[in-house]
């Protein structure tokens, strides 16, 4: 395309179908035919950014800077080069400029902290992080946390264990600590060997994590970070904060810097996987997973989301890739749960039951967990056990929506244990107002009540909800049929026919109407 608005047209749809790198691609195309446009270096200077492109996006802010135009963001990539030079008397000056966006000022303490201290200013640069963890910057309640670690992580590079003991036992008594940053204390006490608080803090880490390599895995680290590595640990941090309050943009961009840093780092490459899957760039997402290590701290959220990934397109490759993983390692309860799932999704009920039952031997308990077996041996028509399970699961979690509606709902069509489950569906839903299922599911159980009035009542509005899902429809329209609306009947039966793909649920519309 030999025009500025042809590549910058191509730019934006590119952008619309999430595809950056080409978007990027095009951007800088659109600014060779028209160097001076403004607009178009902004664009182009962002689209390398956010793509991790930092060498790129700090060419195009200094092209920026020689035509004064002022941009967020600008002076981020040129710090991350001065980082790596070791010039700290640059990086302290463009600290200054990143502080001049109050939104970036948390960022630029963490940067100015460390360049204070790799010129020697260590005291200097521990006391400005202590200051700002007392501090409620951007009125963000969280943000003192991560100033605190990063003191901690100070104390420690200068030698001053003491220090960063007392920062880091502040830290211990929090419990509104992410995973991140649990991660991250737990790393600093199996550093100095404070093994019964290493523990401690990687029980409560999500089952999403495998606890035993971490252990084993922090237990054998013994080299500190750089200082590059800790503030690409700090910007992360930050980040993760800022884009739950605003937008992804910022966590996109400042997860390239962060790689461009530490490119060692497992959790920003996890991290930027996870944006990209969400985004349905998969390929990407997959080629950022293979570079975490199978046998690190990241390794099994690498696995989880690659599963995930891969059931999305091919639910068997999933399961394939999840059994090799548990073939050489069989006692991992959550990835027997996980297992679980799969072959419950997939309809493989017996296979689901057997791998939920694996879990819970090795030690595995939730509400969830007894739900989906529940649901297994409901599928598989052990009733007796079904209700057990359910039942469980319920002293487990009595305020779990899904488990008081599925319960309720296979009582109401089975046609037994109503005033049971008519007070089961009520509670889902009080806590689930919006979901039509589950007002689909009251309605049905005053029908199999006879409560003829309220069942309609209660239908129409599961269909105003979910207007498009044929069994709700289907119901409606027995409800009509029963109250003499025969016309509206056949109408909902036959809206409903038009739009399931589900055989035996045709057959008995089908019959229906033939009758």
């Amino acid at each position: 395309m030999k025009s500025t608005a042809a590549n910058y047209l191509a730019a934006r749809q590119a952008l619309y179908f999430k595809d950056f790198k080409a978007s990027a691609d095009f951007y800088l195309t659109a600014l060779s035919f028209d160097q001076s446009n403004a607009d178009l270096l902004k664009q182009a200077f962002y689209a390398q950014y956010q793509l991790g492109n930092i060498d790129a996006a700090a060419t195009l802010a200094r092209e920026m800077e020689l035509v004064n135009i002022a941009s967020k963001f600008a002076s981020e990539p040129a710090t991350a080069q001065a980082i790596l030079m070791e010039d700290w008397d640059a990086v302290l000056v463009l600290a200054d400029l990143i502080a001049e966006d109050i939104d970036a000022q948390p960022v630029a303490t963490i940067i100015r902290a460390w360049a204070l201290a790799a010129k020697g200013q260590g005291p200097a640069g521990l006391s400005y992080l202590i200051q700002s963890s007392n501090a409620n910057i951007s009125g963000n309640k969280h943000a003192p946390a991560i100033f605190t670690m990063q003191a901690a992580r100070m104390a420690d590079y200068l030698g001053d264990s003491d220090e960063m003991l007392k920062l880091a036992d502040q830290l211990f008594k929090r419990n509104d600590l992410s995973s991140q940053l649990l991660l991250q204390l737990a790393s600093l006490y199996a550093r100095h060997n404070k093994k019964i608080k290493l523990g401690q803090l990687i029980a409560q880490l999500p089952n999403g994590f495998d606890k035993l390599k971490i252990h084993k895995v922090l237990s054998r680290q013994k080299a500190p970070p750089k200082i590059a590595h800790h503030i690409a640990a700090g910007i992360i941090d930050l980040s993760l904060i800022a884009s739950q309050s605003k937008n992804n943009d910022i966590l996109k961009a400042r997860l390239g810097l962060a790689l461009y840093l530490n490119p060692q780092s497992e959790r920003a490459r996890f991290l930027v996987a996870q944006e990209l899957s969400e985004i349905n760039q998969k390929q990407s997402a997959k080629e950022q997973l293979a570079a975490i290590d199978h046998t690190g701290v990241w390794s099994q959220p690498r696995l989880l989301l690659e599963v995930n990934l891969d059931r999305s397109e091919n639910i068997g490759l999933a399961i394939s890739r999840l059994q090799s993983y548990l073939n050489k390692d069989s006692k991992n309860a959550f990835l027997q749960k996980e297992l679980g799932d799969l072959y419950r999704i997939s309809d493989q009920l017996d296979k689901a039951r057997d791998a939920y039952l694996m879990a819970i031997s090795l030690g595995l308990s939730s509400a969830t967990l007894d739900r989906n077996l529940a649901i297994s041996y409901e599928q598989l028509d052990e009733d007796y056990l079904a209700e057990n399970s359910f039942r469980a699961a319920l002293r487990k979690n009595p305020q779990d929506p899904f488990t008081l509606n599925y319960l309720g709902y296979w009582w109401a069509d089975e046609g037994r244990n109503l005033e049971d489950a008519i007070d089961l569906i009520e509670r889902a839903v009080r806590l689930r107002p919006r979901s039509g299922y589950f007002v689909d599911s009251l309605g049905w159980v005053h029908f199999k009540l006879g409560n003829l009035d309220l069942a309609v009542a209660f239908l129409e509005q599961a269909t105003i909800l979910e207007p498009v899902d044929p069994v709700i429809s289907d119901h409606l329209g027995d409800a009509y049929w029963a109250t003499g609306r025969f016309v509206e009947a056949r109408f909902k039966w036959q809206y409903a026919l038009s739009i399931t793909d589900d055989d035996d649920l045709k057959a008995s519309i089908a019959d229906k109407l033939r009758q």
